[in-house]
């Protein structure tokens, strides 16, 4: 059964997109930790929902990181899969006054991006390790700054991988 799972979520992301048995010292600042079992870089919404539908349909359990910053994994690794939200779900837009970020991008490249197109706000975020992600989920902040400041929603994907939904930021009690 797991080679079968092995097998499909092969074929969904591709070999840029999955390894088995990812020593988790190549992806934490700390450079700790032993192998993951399944190791999963998405690189887009579509094969995120659909890794972690396949996941669950195998009840495999999963634990989604950004860059790893500040993540300690032990010597045994992680028994189960990893997705890693950084390498390949990085994508940083400006239209006029918004910028849209993927999760994984860094919150470094997303302050050196809005200072290029002169908007203000993310300043306070241009010296946070890690990603958005990570950043919006546990409010960071600094020198006055904080996520819940400049974040207006969210896209979240269900735990289960069924579905998208957006969030506005009031909604999400930062």
């Amino acid at each position: 059964m797991m080679e079968e799972l092995k097998k499909r979520l092969l074929d969904l992301l591709g070999e840029e997109g999955f390894r088995t048995e990812e020593s988790m010292a190549k992806h934490t600042t700390f450079r700790t930790g032993g192998p993951a079992d399944l190791f999963l870089m998405p690189q887009n919404r579509t094969e995120l929902k659909e890794s972690i539908a396949l996941l669950r349909e195998y009840n495999v359990p999963y634990l989604v990181i950004g860059n790893g910053s500040n993540l300690l994994v032990g010597d045994g690794g992680i028994r189960g899969a990893v997705i890693q939200l950084y390498q390949r779900m990085q994508n940083i837009s400006v239209e006029g006054t918004e910028m849209t970020l993927d999760c994984g991008a860094l919150l470094s490249a997303a302050a050196a991006q809005a200072a290029d197109a002169s908007l203000e706000g993310l300043a306070f975020a241009s010296g946070i390790p890690g990603t958005f992600g990570g950043a919006v989920v546990m409010n960071a902040g600094a020198y006055g700054g904080e996520m819940k400041d400049i974040v207006e929603s969210v896209t979240l994907v269900k735990n289960d991988g069924s579905e998208t939904i957006s969030i506005n930021a009031a909604d999400l009690d930062l």
